[in-house]
């Protein structure tokens, strides 16, 4: 379970005399509309516009489906608009909107004194909110449950496409509202959204958009890491409710659930959720767990570039919970799999770290653990934290799979393949003729590096050279005028 303010010390709002969540909260178009070097816009708490902080630096936004959701960054202590940084204040980060936690001052030897910031989601505060009154529900939808636990808050019900029905029981008067939301993606195996602008509250099938992005390893990459490991490998599976309640009734008779397809050993786990009164959404629930429990789990933990405002390219553009191909030919990588969480870097989106969902079996399964010695079943994301897989997308130039046609090239003689792509759909072609010169050329400016890495896949047919030239030719070119020996990278064994 994801546990938000775990000391119990500190308490926002007590007074009662400021309201976040109010029906009529204005919403406030955002200035910006990509997420990749965007910066912070300044509210106060009626979300009026204060200041757009233009000289915000290490904006890093921290979230992961089902978990936490804040973002850091620091202003220079000389910036006149430090005076809008004030607890409770809001900060607006494109469509999303966050409240001022935590303001220091801070300074370090020589170095220019730096204000740094933290803010959390606006719907953190749903944990302050009056306890769940209502807290028993028999056969009840999400969305049922949803509208009971939001009553009264300020925040609605947004889009649902769970319709599964489940009996949830949770402790009247003791239980607050956000604990109560974070009970149902566990319970129904769905996933929360918060819009922050709308104050609204979806819960969906944990299915993302299928993004273009790709990516892939390459040789300017250090290292690389993938963890495949059944340790958790669980065959056999025994399911207990309330009252020490079985699946017996709903199974033939038969305490447990069995999945022998990957190994023909018994592993055993026994697994109580107090929450469960009906065996058959029992049985369900552990159908479900045992799909996973059952066969190796594969892990990987990346770092990924985020090109789309860099090269312009807006189908390598990724977000939270989107499906995104990583590939690795010589480790055998070849999946696509879902963001769960990421450490998002605005300023510097080319450094951003991802965790990525388990392949397994399929990208529409739920990915579901069952924790040992814990009362309930819950949602995981199948990723260890401590694994790395340090990967960047090696593509800077532009349009390089020729999905836009020719923008963003100069073209002279080329054509376009739309039919026989590598990493996409489409490649450029040209077709050689005696004393024409053909060549497509595009100059790029990534200046944020100290060595890079070029990387091509080229495919010949019935090639000979004779007196002509086929290759890539390399020039650079620094700010100062000054430029390196021109590189040719030929193509053909016969120059």
């Amino acid at each position: 379970m994801n546990k938000y303010n775990q000391l119990g010390s500190v308490r926002y709002n007590q007074l009662g005399r400021i309201k976040y969540n109010s029906r009529g909260a204005r919403e406030v178009k955002p200035l910006f509309n990509r997420l990749a070097q965007a910066r912070p816009v300044i509210l106060d708490q009626n979300r009026r516009r204060l200041a757009i902080l233009e000289n915000a630096d290490n904006i890093i936004l921290e979230q992961e489906i089902n978990g936490i959701d804040q973002v850091t960054f620091t202003l220079p202590w000389k910036d006149e608009k430090r005076k809008y940084l004030v607890n409770e204040n809001l900060v607006q980060l494109v469509n999303s909107i966050y409240i001022i936690r935590r303001v220091s001052v801070k300074r370090s030897g020589l170095s220019p004194a730096e204000i740094e910031v933290y803010a959390e989601a606006l719907w953190y505060d749903l944990q302050f909110a009056e306890p769940v009154e209502h807290a028993r529900w028999e056969s009840a939808t999400p969305e049922v449950i949803m509208k009971d636990i939001l009553d009264g808050t300020g925040w609605r019900v947004g889009k649902v496409t769970i319709t599964r029905e489940r009996t949830l029981e949770l402790e009247a008067g003791f239980t607050n509202r956000l604990k109560a939301l974070y009970e149902l993606p566990s319970l129904f195996g769905g996933e929360l959204h918060f819009n922050t602008d709308t104050m609204t509250v979806d819960f969906t099938e944990p299915v993302g958009r299928k993004s273009g992005a790709a990516i892939a390893y390459s040789k300017n990459l250090e290292e690389v890491e993938a963890i495949y490991d059944t340790e958790e490998l669980v065959t056999k599976l025994y399911l207990y409710g309330k009252n020490n309640m079985s699946i017996a009734d709903a199974n033939d008779g038969v305490p447990y659930l069995t999945d022998f397809s990957f190994t023909d050993k018994v592993r055993v786990r026994v697994t109580k959720d107090e929450r469960f009164t009906n065996p058959y959404h029992l049985k369900e629930r552990g159908e479900e767990a045992l799909k996973v429990l059952a066969r190796p789990r594969s892990s990987y933990v990346l770092r990924a570039a985020d090109l789309s405002a860099l090269s312009g390219m807006s189908h390598e553009e990724f977000f939270l919970g989107d499906e995104v191909l990583v590939y690795d030919k010589e480790l055998g990588i070849n999946v696509r799999t879902r963001i769960v969480s990421w450490k998002y870097n605005v300023i510097q989106p080319w450094n951003t770290e991802l965790q990525l969902e388990s392949k397994q079996p399929s990208l529409s399964d739920l990915l579901t653990g069952i924790q040992e010695g814990a009362e309930f079943l819950y949602s995981e994301d199948a990723v260890e934290r401590d694994e790395m897989l340090n990967l960047h997308v090696f593509n800077y130039l532009m349009n390089s799979r020729g999905d836009d046609g020719f923008n963003y090239w100069t073209n002279d003689g080329w054509e376009l393949d739309a039919e026989n792509g590598y990493s996409g759909n489409a490649s450029f072609r040209a077709t050689a003729q005696p004393g024409v010169k053909k060549s497509l050329r595009q100059t790029i400016y990534p200046a944020h590096r100290d060595s890079y890495s070029l990387s091509l896949r080229v495919a010949t047919e019935n090639l000979r050279v004779g007196n002509g030239r086929v290759g890539v030719y390399v020039k650079f070119k620094y700010q100062d005028g000054t430029e390196e020996e021109p590189i040719w990278i030929p193509l053909s064994e016969d120059e």
